[in-house]
This record gives structure tokens, C-alpha cells and sequence, in this order.
């Protein structure tokens, strides 16, 4: 149960700054080839690594077998998709049942930059609230277009609100005072939850400038209306029954504790609707689905409902 220590000192005692404290975590289903780049760019910084499939196929699965030979890497097979939260616990529990210090956590589809690892860590090690860090974020770049995508932060205060999981070091007593990921929410808000309950008990979330992630965000697609052009994401449907559920769950149990965040989260749900009756295709299976969601959230109905 989330406990609230905002009027408490809270401190952790931040792990060193040696990258051979640090445990990868790479979450897969269906994996394409490309995997192998990125765990080769993962792998010589990190001194374990450990890939979590969540039910992929067999072809994707001696994807992730050539991973395992050629990068020594552990595999957690979790057999069929037990959705994002359960794997990530799955890597986490892992880098602690190894005495790692931390815990860095990626999609598939993520690539680390040189020297990504050190930077994170030295980083947190320079911060002046060091040892209040529970989640470090990199510097996002968005892999087709090379635009920077950023975190999302208060407009008075500058601290940063939410990011997103693939890219995060967390250390590994976070998850021993403010518990694992939520696995009720399957898929989707996972991160936003997790970042909202370490932030109401006291924690903060730091970006690092100099680590780069290359992160693919949906099918990203551009369009221009009366002269102005947008990105519209192109979610499938059950994706946005996740979406929308998870959203509500969230604004009605954090709404007047963050109200900051709750507000610019339902104003890009409303702009993501937008979008979609715009210019996105299966609009009417979309919007069902959100109306879906809708109602999961109000009567209380989390986990796994809809088949990916």
C-alpha cells in the first residue's frame, strides 16, 4: 500500500557509481532482428543482462536465443504475455536475487548510446539530492524523425512528472520501500503509475543530458491540417482500451494528489481522441474500445481483459 512521506526526510543512499552494479533488463514479444543491435549496444555497458520474453512465436524466439549465445545473456521465459508489469518484475526480481545495486530497465526496440550507463550514474552521483533519486530518465530521442521527445514536467516547478520505462535506472532498494510494478494495470501507464507512487512518497526522477536512448513511440505518422502539421501515433484498438483504462484508474486515485499531472494527462487524452476521428484509421473500433475502457476504469475492472 502507497504510504505518503512527503513530510518525511527520505533517503535511499545511492548505490556507487561502478557500472558493474548495474543489471540490464530487456522486455520482448515478437522481437525483430534489430534486438540483436540493441543488445549489442546494451551488453559491454552493463554487467548482466537479462532478456524477458512475454510470449513471443518461435521464430521470435531464436531471435532471442542467438541473443542468449552470442551476448551471454540470461532468458526469463515467461511462456504467454503476462503484460509489461509482470515482466518487468520478472528482470527486476532477477537483478536482485544477483545483489545488483541497479536495475536499468528497456523495450526491445530501444538503443543505448556510448558510454549511456556511466552517464546515467554519473548523473545521479552529481545531483544535489542524490540520495532522494528513485528513477533516473535519459535524454529521448525519437528514432525515425532524430527530434528530441520530452519528459513530461511541471510548466512552474521544472520537476519532471513521468517517463517512461525503457531507458530508466532505478535503484534496487526503490522497489523494496515503494513496492514493484503494478501488474493490475497489464499494460500500459505502467511506468506513469510507478513514477506517480515514487514521487508521492518523496522520491524524485532526474534526467541525465547526456544519456541518449533511441525510442520508437507507436507507428508514428505526420500529418498537417489548415497549414500546421502533427503526429498521431496509430495505436490498435485493445492498445487503446489500455490506454484509457489505466488513464482513469490513475486520475481518480491521484487526482488531488497530482493534480499537475492528472490535468496534462487528460488534456493529451482529449487531443489523442482528437487525432484519431482526424486522420487515423479504424476510428469506430477505436473509439469503442475507449468507450470500453471508460467503463472498465469507473466499475473497478483492471488486469487482463482485452487480447493484445
Amino acid at each position: 500500500m502507497t504510504r505518503s512521506l512527503l513530510s518525511e526526510t527520505v533517503t535511499l543512499g545511492l548505490p556507487p557509481r561502478d557500472t558493474s552494479s548495474v543489471c540490464g533488463v530487456i522486455v520482448t514479444y515478437n522481437p525483430a532482428p534489430t534486438l540483436l543491435e540493441n543488445v549489442a549496444a546494451l551488453r559491454p555497458q552493463v554487467n548482466s543482462l537479462a532478456i524477458v520474453d512475454n510470449g513471443s512465436d518461435s521464430a521470435s524466439l531464436e531471435i532471442v536465443d542467438h541473443a542468449r549465445r552470442e551476448f551471454e545473456c540470461e532468458v526469463i521465459l515467461n511462456g504467454c504475455n503476462l503484460g509489461i508489469a509482470a515482466a518487468l518484475n520478472a528482470g527486476v526480481r532477477y537483478a536482485e536475487s544477483q545483489n545488483y545495486d541497479w536495475v536499468a530497465l528497456f523495450d526491445q526496440d530501444s538503443t543505448v548510446a556510448a558510454s549511456f550507463v556511466g552517464n546515467m550514474l554519473r548523473t545521479a552521483e552529481d545531483h544535489e539530492d542524490a540520495e532522494k533519486i528513485a528513477i533516473l530518465a535519459p535524454r529521448y530521442i525519437d528514432r525515425e524523425s532524430l527530434v528530441p521527445m520530452p519528459l513530461q514536467a511541471d510548466n512552474r516547478t521544472g520537476r519532471i512528472l513521468a517517463n517512461m520505462t525503457s531507458g530508466s535506472m532505478i535503484p534496487l532498494n526503490v522497489f523494496r520501500r515503494c513496492d514493484f510494478f503494478d501488474e493490475s494495470l497489464f499494460m500500459d501507464y505502467v511506468d506513469h503509475e510507478f513514477c506517480l507512487r515514487v514521487r508521492n512518497m518523496g522520491f524524485v526522477i532526474v534526467q541525465s543530458k547526456t544519456a541518449t536512448l533511441l525510442h520508437s513511440l507507436g507507428a508514428r505518422s505526420s500529418h498537417e491540417l489548415l497549414g500546421r502539421t502533427f503526429v498521431t501515433t496509430n495505436h490498435r484498438a485493445a492498445r487503446r482500451y489500455y490506454m484509457t483504462r489505466n488513464r482513469m484508474w490513475l486520475y481518480k486515485k491521484y487526482l488531488w494528489t497530482d493534480f499537475a499531472w492528472t490535468v496534462r494527462d487528460a488534456r493529451s487524452l482529449l487531443i489523442e481522441i482528437g487525432k484519431i476521428l482526424l486522420v487515423e484509421e479504424d476510428r469506430r473500433l477505436k473509439l469503442h474500445h475507449i468507450a470500453l475502457g471508460f467503463k472498465d476504469a469507473l466499475a473497478g475492472h483492471m488486469g487482463h481483459r482485452i487480447t493484445l
